[in-house]
């Protein structure tokens, strides 16, 4: 079994987890705190591991539970080398938004003036130093 698929059951069976102090030992639960709960986000991080468990298997080098596990299963595999049910718990991808409000747009074209300007500016410096050099030459056969 992979190192993965243990973290995975074990994040699924809230009697493994156990609360440890900062140096790593076990201790129990504080007045008023309130045990491990895991986000939404996790869970379906979760349910995506177990409905690609093939594809992971297959194309993601059984890195489950892995940094990489949504990127190769979104990114790196092709979506028709994916099941049904594996394509249906990865998040969908999102539309870009083409409508765009007047001070967003406002916002835009201020910044891409001003990558503009120093676009120019590095130009002006860069030609500058040029003919700076170009310059030097011709006094030098001059001098001869």
């Amino acid at each position: 079994m992979s190192i993965g698929k243990e973290i995975g059951e074990c994040l699924q069976d809230p009697s493994k987890h156990q609360l440890t102090d900062i140096d790593g030992n076990p201790r129990e639960l504080e007045p008023g705190e309130k045990p491990l709960e895991l986000s939404a986000g996790c869970k379906d991080f979760i349910k995506t591991n177990l409905a690609c468990d093939s594809e992971i298997e297959n194309f993601c080098q059984g890195m489950f539970f892995h940094g990489d596990t949504m990127t190769c299963l979104t990114q790196w595999t092709s979506a028709s080398d994916l099941s049904t049910e594996c394509a249906g718990t990865l998040p969908k991808k999102a539309e870009e938004d083409e409508e765009v409000d007047a001070e967003k747009e406002a916002w835009r074209a201020k910044k891409k003036a001003a990558r503009k300007a120093a676009m120019d500016a590095i130009e002006k410096e860069k030609g500058g130093e040029k003919k700076k050099k170009k310059g030097k030459k011709k006094k030098k056969d001059k001098e001869l």
